[in-house]
């Protein structure tokens, strides 16, 4: 595949998400992110809106046929399960360590799509004589 405008979005989100961490350590005064909480749920809201650019992995779940796809799927929904229990864990206790567990697993995150992104071949589909990249729309219906 390669990087596109979602990829920009989701790296400016991800820089966000940093810079809030390093403001909450740094011990600032902004209302929100004084707390591990604020900043739990700061941290968690800019994460969900990177996760809503880039949109499902659906073409991959029902393309899942190389077991690269499959790992690839596993260590994206653990690291999804990982970043949601450490968000609830965060927002209800007050906890900077499960703070800095959400951060460092949002990262991963991104990073895992990024080179994803940038390292991986589109699907292309056969038309006639002709090779096309496949309408990723249709391959969901499939």
């Amino acid at each position: 595949m390669m990087l596109t405008w979602r990829d920009a979005v989701t790296t400016l989100l991800a820089g966000a998400i940093i810079a809030v961490y390093l403001a909450f350590l740094d011990g600032t005064h902004l209302w929100l992110i004084s707390g591990a909480r604020g900043t739990a749920v700061t941290v968690l809201l800019l994460g969900l809106a990177g996760g809503y650019v880039l949109g499902t992995a659906r073409h991959l779940a029902t393309a899942a046929d190389s077991a690269a796809v499959r790992v690839y799927l596993a260590v994206a929904a653990l690291l999804g399960a990982a970043a949601l229990a450490a968000a609830v864990i965060g927002v209800i206790t007050g906890s900077t360590a499960a703070l800095a567990a959400l951060v460092v697993v949002m990262i991963l995150l991104w990073l895992a799509s990024i080179v994803r992104h940038a390292f991986t071949l589109p699907a292309y589909r056969r038309v006639g004589r002709a090779v096309r990249p496949a309408d990723q729309r249709r391959l969901a219906h499939r």
